[in-house]
């Protein structure tokens, strides 16, 4: 009875073994990942998507953008980022992350005029880049499918005035595909 029950517990251990082995081949294989955000596509309307290379088990880089869409066409920001994975597979699980947010936006403000003694309404195109950071998780299903959710904040440095917010965010709830 014991040597069944051992040799039952050896086979259980060799086979969840070369499971965990195989999601982690199939990850490694798999270090381009781009993502989707439908919710934001929906609600906003925003085209909210990233493409990330996993450089090794711990580390990842990659760029991720918010396009507006209909009314909100004046936004765009691109934020290319760096990944520190502290746990799960490949390229996926819990990450911190760095990244530099390139704003250009379109800007309706309120402009004194000396020459003729009152204010005119101006509209300007800013590019405006920060220094932020954020948190999330990413999963790694079956047949290369994911899933990511996290966020970030940042505070924008350059080309600042005091008629724009100095913060600024990005966040991904998204799905994907590894490939």
């Amino acid at each position: 009875m014991k040597s069944t029950l051992l040799l039952f517990s050896l086979l259980a251990f060799v086979f969840v073994s070369h499971a965990q082995e195989s999601r982690r081949e199939r990850a490694v294989a798999r270090p381009n990942h781009i993502m989707l955000d439908p919710i934001s596509l929906i609600a906003g309307p925003v085209l909210n998507f990233s493409y990330e290379r996993a450089i090794n088990e711990d580390v990842g880089l990659g760029l991720h953008s918010l396009l507006g869409l209909g009314a909100m066409d004046e936004m765009i920001q691109f934020s290319p980022f760096g990944r520190l994975y502290v746990g799960g597979s490949h390229g996926a699980g819990f990450f911190m992350e760095a990244f530099v947010p390139i704003t250009n936006m379109e800007e309706t403000f309120q402009k004194y005029s000396d020459a003729h003694a009152n204010y005119t309404e101006v509209t300007e195109r800013r590019t405006s880049a920060g220094l932020g950071v954020g948190l999330g998780g990413k999963w790694l299903f079956k047949r290369n499918l994911m899933l990511e959710v996290g966020g970030g904040i940042a505070r924008k440095f350059i080309n600042t005035t005091d008629n724009t917010e100095s913060i600024t965010g990005k966040w991904m709830i998204g799905f994907g595909y590894a490939f």
